[in-house]
């Protein structure tokens, strides 16, 4: 059974699937199926991950994180021969499906993430300003998504944003220096 996408893709663009591993071993998960599978099967695997800033002892630090715990994103020709070739690979858990037939992440999916992660796949800080319930972000990848936070923690510098992934909202957090003050233009 084929994905409407997959069966879609007339410009033989190359696919982006999902797949759910445990949670903190993303990074592991990359090496090793970068190690092991054949570049035919997989062109490119990926964690987007965002950057956030952390007090430890008193001082900032930056810390990077995975934009979505527990997943893996994987860039290939053939989301069925990348399926099966996973079933090798420890620590594999499964490609995200829906009855059976492989998710592909969308192409404004693609480019939403493209665009707030770069070429690198990390979300750089935002920085914005509070006026009453109004955030505005003035600078950074969260820009233009300030309709899409859904929660504020601005002793941790974080807010939740909600993000569509295979045509679903998904709750996912990212760094904002959040002041009380509109900056002086």
């Amino acid at each position: 059974m084929e994905n409407e996408n997959i069966a879609d893709n007339v410009l033989n663009e190359p696919f982006w699937v999902v797949a759910r591993v445990t949670t903190g071993k993303e990074d592991e998960v990359c090496e090793t199926c970068g190690d092991m599978l054949s570049k035919d099967v997989l062109k490119d695997i990926f964690v987007p991950k965002y950057i956030r800033l952390k007090k430890y002892r008193g001082e900032w630090r930056r810390e990077t994180r995975p934009l979505y715990s527990g997943y893996v994103f994987m860039v290939t020709d053939d989301p069925g021969a990348l399926d099966k070739a996973l079933t090798k690979v420890p620590g594999y858990h499964r490609l995200l499906k829906a009855a059976d037939v492989i998710l592909t992440v969308n192409d404004e999916e693609k480019a939403f993430i493209n665009r707030i992660a770069g070429r690198d796949n990390v979300v750089e800080i935002s920085t914005g300003y509070k006026e009453g319930d109004k955030i505005t972000v003035v600078s950074g990848p969260m820009m233009g998504l300030e309709g899409d936070i859904v929660h504020v923690d601005r002793h941790k510098r974080l807010v939740t944003v909600n993000i569509s992934l295979f045509g679903r909202m998904v709750k996912t957090t990212m760094g904002l220096e959040l002041t009380y003050k509109k900056p002086e233009e």
